[in-house]
C-alpha cells in the first residue's frame, strides 16, 4: 500500500522523538531552572538544531557532549541534558561513543532521574533498528523494481525476436515461392519447347490442323511462363528493395541526423543475416537515443561476398564507461554470434559500435 503524503518517515519520527525528549528534560528541570541552566539548555538546543540542519560528522556530537559533561561538573542539574546526546548516539548505533556518557549519567543522577538517560538510549536504539529495517525494505523494493524493469526489457526483446522470426519466415517463404515458380517455369518452357519441335514434324506430314493446335498450345504455355516469370521477378524485387528500404527508413526516422553510407549488394544477403543486421542497427540507435546526446552520428554498412560490416559512431558520450552489460547489447551480441559474427565497442573521443556478420549463415 502506498504511503500517504502526510505520513512520517523514519528520519522525521527520529527527530520528533528527540524534540519530545528535549521538552521532557525541560519539564524535569523546570523547578531547578535558573539563568545558567537555561543558558546551557539553549546551547544544547542550538547544538541539536545545527546538527539537524547541516550534514556534519555525527562524531562531532562527542565534542558537544564532552563540553556538556565538563559544564555539569559545575552545574550538576545539566547532567540530565546528556540524555539528548545519548539518544543521538543510540539512534546512530554509536555504542562505543554513548557508553562512557551513559555510565557518567547513571553515576551522577539520582533515582528516578537516572532512568531518563536509560529511556533515551532505549528509544534511540529502537529508532536505529527501525531505520535499519526501513532501509532493508527500501533496498528490497528497489531490487524488485530493478528486476521488474529487466523483465519488461526482456519481454520487449522477446517480442522483437518474435517479430524478427515472423519477418524471417516471410522472407524465406517468398524465396521458397520463387523457387517453386522457377521449377514451374522450367516445366512450362520444356513442354513448350517439345510442342514446337513436334510442330515441324506435323507440318512436314501435312497435318495442318494438328500443327495449328500445337502452335496454340505452345503459345499458351509461353504466355503462362511469361506471367509466372513477371510474378517471380516482382516478388524478388519487392524483397530486395524492402531490405534496403527498411534500413534507410530506420536511419532516416532517427531523432538525430545520421550520415549513412551503404555499399554492396544488401539484397543478396541471406534473409537471416538481413534480419539480424536490421535488429542490430535498431538496437544501436536505441542505445544512442538513451545514453548519448550526439552532435554527429555516422553509420556505415558494407556488404561483401564474405562479410557484412556495420559501424555506428557518435560523439555524444555521457557516461564514464560504455554500458556493455545492458540487455539490449546482450541480445544484439547473442543474435550476431548465433550467425558466427561479433560485436565490438571502441571508445575514444567517440563511441563506436562495430557489428561484423558473415554474409552467409554459419551453423
Amino acid at each position: 500500500m502506498a504511503q500517504s503524503k502526510y505520513s512520517l518517515g523514519c528520519e522525521q519520527v527520529t527527530r520528533l522523538m528527540a524534540i519530545l525528549l528535549l521538552v521532557s528534560s525541560l519539564l524535569l528541570l523546570f523547578d531547578k531552572l535558573d539563568v545558567p541552566l537555561m543558558l546551557v539548555f539553549l546551547l544544547v538546543l542550538f547544538s541539536l538544531l545545527l546538527r539537524w540542519r547541516f550534514a556534519l560528522n555525527p562524531l562531532l556530537f562527542l565534542v558537544d557532549s564532552t563540553a556538556l559533561v565538563v559544564v555539569s561538573l559545575f552545574q550538576s542539574d545539566a547532567t540530565l541534558l546528556v540524555s539528548l546526546y545519548l539518544y543521538s548516539f543510540a539512534s546512530r548505533l554509536q555504542l562505543l561513543a554513548l557508553a562512557p556518557f551513559l555510565l557518567y549519567a547513571l553515576v551522577v543522577l539520582p533515582l528516578p532521574l537516572a532512568l531518563f538517560p536509560v529511556l533515551s538510549v532505549l528509544l534511540g536504539l529502537t529508532m536505529a533498528l527501525w531505520q535499519k529495517e526501513n532501509t532493508r525494505v527500501q533496498d528490497e523494493a528497489d531490487e524488485l523494481r530493478l528486476k521488474v524493469y529487466h523483465l519488461q526489457e526482456e519481454e520487449e526483446h522477446l517480442l522483437l525476436d518474435y517479430q524478427d522470426a515472423q519477418q524471417l519466415s516471410r522472407l524465406e517463404e517468398r524465396n521458397h515461392i520463387a523457387q517453386i515458380l522457377h521449377d514451374s517455369l522450367g516445366h512450362e518452357l520444356t513442354a513448350a519447347h517439345l510442342t514446337l519441335k513436334a510442330l515441324g514434324s506435323l507440318l512436314q506430314r501435312g497435318e495442318v490442323e494438328k500443327a495449328q493446335d500445337s502452335q496454340a498450345k505452345a503459345l499458351v504455355r509461353l504466355q503462362n511462363s511469361l506471367e509466372q516469370l513477371k510474378l517471380a521477378v516482382r516478388q524478388l524485387q519487392s524483397d530486395e528493395e524492402e531490405a534496403s528500404r527498411r534500413l534507410k527508413q530506420l536511419f532516416e526516422g532517427f531523432g538525430y541526423p545520421v550520415d549513412l553510407h551503404m555499399s554492396g549488394a544488401l539484397e543478396e544477403l541471406d534473409p537471416a543475416v538481413q534480419q539480424v543486421l536490421y535488429a542490430s542497427a535498431k538496437e544501436a540507435l536505441t542505445n544512442v537515443a538513451k545514453h548519448a546526446r550526439p552532435t554527429m552520428v555516422k553509420a556505415q554498412i558494407a556488404v561483401t561476398s564474405t562479410t557484412t560490416r556495420m559501424m555506428l559512431e557518435n560523439d555524444g558520450l555521457l557516461e564514464e564507461r560504455p554500458s556493455e552489460a545492458g540487455n539490449g547489447l546482450r541480445y544484439m551480441r547473442r543474435r550476431v554470434e548465433a550467425l558466427g559474427g561479433s560485436v565490438a565497442i571502441q571508445r575514444e573521443k567517440t563511441f563506436r559500435l562495430i557489428v561484423t556478420i558473415p554474409s552467409k549463415k554459419e551453423f
